[in-house]
C-alpha cells in the first residue's frame, strides 16, 4: 500500500468512526429537570443540545415571572388604578377572552376572586361562608377588565389567575426558543403539559397519559410529532371536607368548585391551547365536549366520576399498544 492510499484510508475510517459516532450522539437522549411555574419540568432532548437547557430555564423563569408579577399588580391594584401591559400579557389576555366567550363564560380568570376565598393554588384550605362569596360575587366577571396592548384597569375589586393556560403557552415559547437554535428533536413536558417536537429517534415520541385511579397504570399511550396535550383534573390541587371535593376548577357562572371529572386530555397544535381546552372541556357536560372538540379540532380524552374513558373526535387516531 502506496503512502497516498494509506492516507485515504486512514481518512475513511476516521470519517466512518465520525459519522457512526455521530449516529450514536444523535440517538442519545438525556432528560434534565428543574422546577419552574409550580412544577416539575422535564426536558428530553439529544445529548449533544444539553448545553441550551440551561438557557431554556433562564428565558422559562423570566417568562413566568412575567406573568406572575403582572398578576400581582393587577390583584392588588385598586378599580381604576392603570397598570402596564408587558408584551406577552395581552396575548395572554386576548386568550383568556377567547376561552371565555368559547365556555359561554364558564371559564373566567377573574374566577379566582372566589376560589382565593377557598385557599387556591396553595392553600392554606378553607370553605368561605355564603355571606363573604355573595359580598364578592359581584366583582367576578371578564367584562370588569379594561385593557388594550398598552394598560389595564378593573372596575371591581377582583382577582384574575392565567395559570389554567399560561404555563402552556411558556412551554410553547421554550419550544419556539429550541426552533431558532436549530433543534428539531425535543420534548417539554411541564407537569403534563407538554409538546413534542419532531421524531425520538426514527418514529414519534410516545406519551403514557396518567391514570388518576393507579399510579402504575396509563389511561392511553398515544406517538406525537410536533403536538402538544395537557391535562385538567381534580386529582392534584384539591382538599375534601364533608365528604364533598373541592377542586381548584371553578366554574364562574354558578362559583362553585367544579368535580365534572377525573381527568380531561386534549391534543392540539400548541401546549397553550391544549391546556386552555382541557379547562373548558372539564367545566362542560360530555355533550357539549363533543360539540365543541369536533368544532376546535382537537381529541379529547375523557376520563369520567366513574372511571369509564371516552375517546372523542379522533383520540384513538393517536393511540399505540402498550
Amino acid at each position: 500500500m502506496d503512502k497516498f492510499t494509506k492516507v485515504i484510508t486512514v481518512f475513511l475510517i476516521v470519517l466512518i468512526i465520525s459519522f457512526l459516532s455521530g449516529c450514536r450522539d444523535s440517538k442519545q437522549y438525556n432528560t434534565r429537570s428543574f422546577y419552574e411555574m409550580g412544577t416539575i419540568v422535564n426536558i428530553t432532548l439529544g445529548s449533544k443540545n444539553d448545553y441550551i437547557i440551561n438557557e431554556l430555564n433562564r428565558k422559562m423563569k423570566s417568562w413566568e415571572n412575567e406573568v406572575s408579577r403582572f398578576a400581582e399588580k393587577v390583584n392588588n391594584a385598586k378599580p381604576g388604578e392603570s397598570i402596564p401591559v408587558p408584551g406577552i400579557i395581552y396575548i395572554l389576555l386576548q386568550k383568556a377572552e377567547y376561552y371565555k366567550k368559547l365556555s359561554n363564560g364558564k371559564f373566567d380568570i377573574t374566577i379566582a376572586t372566589i376560589n382565593s376565598l377557598y385557599g387556591f393554588p396553595e392553600g392554606p384550605f378553607r370553605i368561605p361562608d355564603n355571606e363573604t362569596i355573595k359580598n364578592k360575587s359581584d366583582d367576578v366577571g371578564f367584562s370588569n377588565l379594561v385593557f388594550d396592548k398598552t394598560s389595564l384597569s378593573k372596575k371591581t375589586e377582583l382577582k384574575i389567575d392565567m395559570g389554567a393556560y399560561a404555563k402552556g403557552y411558556i412551554v410553547d415559547k421554550g419550544i419556539d426558543f429550541f426552533k431558532s437554535e436549530g433543534i428539531k428533536s425535543a420534548m417539554i413536558n411541564a407537569g403534563g403539559d407538554l409538546y413534542a417536537l419532531g421524531n425520538k429517534k426514527n418514529r414519534k415520541w410516545h406519551i403514557a397519559i396518567k391514570n388518576p385511579d393507579n399510579k402504575k397504570k396509563f389511561l392511553s399511550i398515544i406517538a406525537l410529532k410536533n403536538k402538544a396535550v395537557a391535562t385538567s383534573g381534580n386529582y392534584e390541587r384539591y382538599f375534601e371536607k364533608n365528604g364533598k371535593r373541592y377542586t381548584h376548577i371553578f366554574d364562574a357562572t354558578t362559583l362553585q368548585t367544579a368535580n365534572n371529572y377525573k381527568s380531561i386530555s386534549v391534543i392540539a397544535d400548541t401546549v397553550e391551547r391544549s391546556d386552555g381546552l382541557a379547562t373548558v372541556y372539564y367545566l362542560m357536560d360530555i355533550n357539549k365536549i363533543k360539540e365543541l372538540c369536533k368544532k376546535e379540532k382537537t381529541p379529547v380524552l375523557v376520563y369520567t366520576l366513574k372511571s369509564k374513558k371516552i375517546k372523542l373526535c379522533g383520540w384513538q387516531g393517536y393511540e399505540i399498544s402498550d
